[in-house]
């Protein structure tokens, strides 16, 4: 069974979704010519991915930054398939029968990924001859298979899961009606979906930047099935190593529209929504929450409602911006948002009838209202500006000094490698060329062998 994607240009984007839709570089309107959104300020053109308009800041760039990640999940994939094609041939048994799964599971994975994004692939013939700025990249954190789970939790395994998520965040509106409402990070969609359903909204826009789970909920929200693979990571049985679903797909809902969207780059008229909710998202985003929430003030007016759901276990390398619940309330009314409530629960994560391994999560949900404007940061980039402008001096950081030398290290410590020197004469040269006891040099050369063989067999 094949998936059959939709044209790029399927459907027309109804007048109440372009009605909220903003240029994310000028914060103009945007009109709808053809294939895409254009803005009339400075000619950009947003490309309707089937039907779903790609509002990333540089879109040609951004594009192809994950048409490269399209290529390298599929150079990934055939690579897995010509391994297990190997262990196929080289086992017995009940091992070969899961190998000979795993091996079948993945070539259907890889023709069934292939076909859901081709409208993205598509696309791509857009206007840009070259991959010619860093500052709209996708995020380096991210793959099109980053949150795949989530995708079965939401669609297949997740009922349990998601009637709780949606019964906690449902209960935190505090307007009789929601009104417009964006929900940010939406992922494959089933929260955003029970969330309209649940409220009547009058209109609901899911945004998010992974095209693998967007296109599937686009997919299913047409009302087709969709035959799709899952690979649980510690799997209950040797028959649930790769698992064939076929995703039922239901009716969509009237006004609820998914956008390709960069949460910190807001591609929305300014308060064109009565009530934002963020998720499981502001601790993965890449800002400093401060300067996050001067993003998110962007999208609903003085009044207008913030909702939370998730971890605050926050993506950031530096202590002092691993906010606890405490500072983020006083955080949150330096951007002009009052939190009004907050509660904690405790709730089943990713529990997958076939998968051995789950977690409880004890996360946070909070209602906040927006009582002050903040002006947006016109540029909230992450990367310093010496990645930005070729031109610039690199600058003399610290880290790029351990880097050289542990990579040389790591060349000293290879280029031994003759075919006839042992472990034990490299680790002896390598103590006295790092003045170090031979009984060290011993064991840190022989962990580093170690690792190597393990990264490679």
């Amino acid at each position: 069974m094949t998936v059959n994607s939709p044209p790029i240009n399927s459907t027309p984007v109804p007048d109440a979704l372009l009605s909220v839709l903003a240029c994310p570089e000028t914060g103009g309107s945007l009109v709808l010519e053809q294939d895409a959104l254009v803005s009339p300020t400075n000619g950009t053109r947003y490309p309707l991915v089937g039907a779903v308009p790609w509002l990333l800041p540089s879109p040609s760039n951004s594009l192809v930054d994950w048409g490269a990640k399209l290529n390298h999940f599929n150079q990934t994939l055939l690579s897995e398939i010509k391994d297990l094609e190997k262990a196929v041939a080289q086992t017995d048994g009940a091992t070969h029968e899961r190998m000979q799964r795993l091996l079948q599971g993945k070539k259907i994975f890889l023709r069934r990924v292939s076909e859901l994004l081709l409208p993205m692939v598509r696309a791509q013939a857009s206007t840009k001859q070259a991959y010619d700025a860093l500052r709209d990249r996708a995020p380096t954190t991210q793959n099109l298979l980053s949150y795949e789970a989530n995708l079965y939790r939401d669609w297949v395994w997740g009922q349990e899961e998601n009637k709780l998520t949606a019964e906690i965040v449902a209960s935190l509106l505090t307007n009789e009606v929601a009104g417009k409402v964006v929900v940010i990070g939406a992922g494959a969609g089933r929260l955003a979906l029970d969330l309209h359903r649940a409220w009547q909204a009058e209109l609901t826009v899911a945004t998010d930047i992974n095209p693998l789970l967007v296109m599937a909920a686009e997919h299913l929200l047409s009302g087709s099935d969709l035959p799709f693979v899952e690979f649980p990571l510690q799997p209950r049985k040797s028959e649930f190593a790769a698992i064939e679903h076929l995703i039922h797909g239901e009716e969509r809902p009237e006004n609820f529209h998914f956008v390709f969207s960069d949460a910190t780059k807001p591609s929305v008229k300014r308060s064109a929504f009565d009530v934002v909710v963020t998720p499981w998202f502001v601790d993965i985003q890449p800002l400093e929450f401060g300067r996050f929430l001067r993003q998110l003030n962007h999208y609903v007016p003085v009044g207008g409602q913030w909702i939370n759901f998730g971890s605050l276990v926050f993506n950031q390398r530096r202590e002092k911006l691993c906010y606890s619940i405490d500072e983020v309330q006083s955080i949150a009314e330096q951007q002009g948002f009052q939190i009004e409530s907050i509660q904690e629960h405790e709730i089943p994560y990713l529990q997958s009838p076939y998968n051995a391994g789950y977690r409880m999560e004890r996360v946070w949900s909070w209602t906040a209202k927006k009582i002050a404007d903040v002006q947006a940061i016109s540029s909230p980039q992450v990367l310093p500006p010496w990645l930005l402008d070729g031109a610039q001096p690199i600058p003399k950081a610290e880290y790029f000094q351990r880097f050289a030398y542990t990579h040389r290290v790591y060349a000293q410590l290879t280029s031994e490698v003759d075919g006839r020197t042992s472990i034990s004469k490299i680790a002896k040269k390598f103590a006295r060329q790092n003045k170090m006891e031979d009984s060290e040099a011993q064991r840190l050369v022989l962990e580093f062998f170690m690792d190597l063989h393990r990264q490679n067999t």
